[in-house]
């Protein structure tokens, strides 16, 4: 049995709507998931900001950027390599553990979770450039701004340890 080719557009990174969908996916879970933070009081809770990192409006937005940049890395490595296997899907993969930040920092609280989740988020990101370096250039430059945010929140998390 031949197997078959996938045909949606988020799974071929073919046709018009292919990076609106890659984008449009990881932008529609991300916006469900900071409505449900906001929904049950966890955005707003006072006393958890570290110092040197935006307002969480700012936070909201730039993650919001960096997973429509993680949606444009699947789309663009899809469309230079052909590959629509697992090494396609690591920068959703990337998306992921970058959705789920708030829930095991317990609320954005500022913990040893949270340290180690930055840690790990960063250097995920690292292999994931790696990852998806074979299909060219575009794709894995698109996952710079999230390791450089990753290593801005981890400097500030070093200076200024939780008391």
């Amino acid at each position: 049995m031949a197997s078959r080719s996938p045909h949606s557009p988020l799974l071929r990174a073919e046709g018009p709507w292919a990076l609106a969908a890659n984008v449009g996916l990881l932008l529609a879970v991300t916006i469900a998931v900071n409505g449900f933070l906001f929904g049950i009081g966890w955005a707003r809770a006072s006393g958890r900001q570290m110092p040197m990192i935006p307002p969480g409006w700012a936070v909201g937005l730039i993650w919001t950027v960096l997973l429509g940049l993680m949606g444009a890395a699947r789309w663009a490595y899809v469309r230079g390599s052909g590959d629509t296997g697992w090494r396609s899907w690591t920068p959703y993969m990337l998306g992921a553990l970058c959705i789920a930040y708030p829930f095991y920092t317990s609320g954005l609280q500022r913990n040893d979770a949270a340290f180690w989740g930055t840690v790990v988020t960063l250097l995920v990101a690292v292999l994931v450039m790696f990852t998806l370096r074979r299909a060219g250039p575009r794709a894995p430059w698109l996952l710079v701004p999230t390791a450089i945010w990753g290593g801005y929140v981890l400097s500030v998390m070093i200076a200024y340890p939780p008391t």
